[in-house]
């Protein structure tokens, strides 16, 4: 990075400068820098707790999305950056795809079992999440809707204009959120669901822990987001978090990164993440996770935790394979278009409510997606998204495809009027 300096005379102008150069270097003197997708609130309370312990190195943490923390890390310019913490198992996998972390032994079983296989050698599992909705009941109560409890309320015409999500090209923590939808439901009932969904949205925000805070300010009435963004604003009480009957358990993982300055604190703070000190720590309500180690039963967190840890695990290998698929499908789908989305299901809504039936003609040309299940799992055809020009090809074909459905749509419900 190159500074405009600020011409200063004499010894001043000298001294600045040399602040200047050696500023990086003196910032990470005797410090661990940990580099996480989560927000600052998700990890203050995990690090105050461990600052307390006897000769702990002080943690400074890199809060970036997924993206761009690949992107970081992928220079040479890395920050001396020691240790990842995430939700997001495609991160590590490019991570350690590119020779960019240390492996790891030691790590106890039921941790591990939680790990996606592919980045088992490398990263460990030491708090998991769930997913759900949050809502403000506020808000709920001021529009008089019932709350919502699961995805199909949300494609209900009663909630349009009401919702908040983000888009998985922007959170990975959205995007396994999506993706346990995909999986749960099939690829096309899973589409239709999300199409339906985006219908009722009022916008689709940057970050998973901003449809939070944008819930929290009323800016919408509910939203799907994971549970520890969520738990930490429950503090509110116009607000409320329910889990998806059937949500995905969701692993926060930590991994070292091999050109890590400080291996062996890093290693300490791993350890002491998993020891029963740190489980306890992430088993209190203000982590907003729940630990990996059981619950006593007397707990009352323990139950929705063995609710989660009973939930069937995601194919993280599809997931893997076809990541950038459903980035990009969604985004050419809904945040591209959302406006006209949103138009065009507002029309609906209304024929439909007008004519006191559904329209399932119409509904289909607004919910089907250019890509069909089996080519969702096909690996040969989603390797060539690496390319491109390939994948770039595939969003102007879908851009034309969802335009043409649309227009049908609009048409059709011309004719009814």
């Amino acid at each position: 990075m190159f500074c405009r300096l600020v011409k200063t005379p004499g010894k001043i102008g000298a001294f600045l400068t040399l602040i200047l150069f050696f500023r990086p270097a003196l910032a990470q003197h005797g410090e661990l820098v940990m580099a996480t997708t989560f927000s600052p609130s998700a990890t203050a309370w995990i690090i105050q707790r461990w600052q307390t312990q006897p000769g702990a190195v002080t943690i400074r943490t890199l809060n970036r999305t997924s993206a761009s923390l690949e992107q970081l890390l992928d220079t040479s310019n890395a920050e001396n950056v020691d240790l990842i913490l995430t939700s997001s198992p495609m991160l590590l996998q490019h991570l350690q795809e590119h020779q960019k972390l240390a492996p790891l032994d030691k790590i106890p079983q039921n941790s591990q079992r939680l790990v996606p296989e592919s980045i088992r050698s490398t990263s460990v599992a030491v708090a998991i999440s769930g997913y759900g909705l949050l809502i403000n009941r506020s808000a709920l109560a001021a529009r008089h809707l019932p709350a919502p409890a699961d995805w199909d309320d949300l494609t209900q015409p009663r909630y349009q204009g009401a919702l908040l999500m983000s888009s998985p090209s922007r959170s990975d923590t959205n995007h396994l959120m999506i993706e346990a939808l995909l999986q749960q439901k099939g690829w096309v009932k899973g589409w239709e669901t999300l199409l339906a969904s985006a219908g009722n949205l009022v916008t689709i925000s940057s970050r998973s822990f901003g449809v939070a805070d944008k819930i929290k300010s009323g800016l919408g009435v509910a939203g799907p987001v994971i549970d520890n963004y969520a738990n930490l604003l429950l503090n509110d009480p116009h607000l409320t978090f329910s889990y998806f009957p059937q949500s995905a358990v969701s692993p926060t993982y930590v991994a070292v990164l091999k050109k890590s300055q400080h291996p062996a604190e890093a290693g300490r703070f791993i350890r002491y993440l998993l020891s029963p000190e740190g489980q306890r720590i992430l088993a209190d309500a203000n982590t907003g996770k729940y630990p990996v180690t059981p619950l006593s039963a007397d707990n009352p967190r323990a139950a929705q935790q063995a609710v989660l840890m009973n939930q069937p695990p995601l194919n993280y290998r599809l997931i893997l394979k076809r990541q950038q698929l459903v980035q990009r499908m969604f985004d050419t789908a809904i945040s591209f278009r959302l406006a006209q989305l949103k138009d065009a299901w507002r029309a609906l809504h209304s024929a439909e409510a007008r004519l006191k039936r559904p329209l399932p003609e119409i509904r289909t040309l607004l919910t089907r997606v250019p890509v069909d299940a089996a080519s969702s799992e096909d690996e040969a055809w989603l390797a060539q998204f690496e390319n491109k020009s390939f994948a770039e090809q595939q969003m102007m074909e879908w851009q034309l495809w969802f335009l043409n459905n649309q227009r049908q749509a609009i048409n059709k419900l011309e004719e009814l009027k």
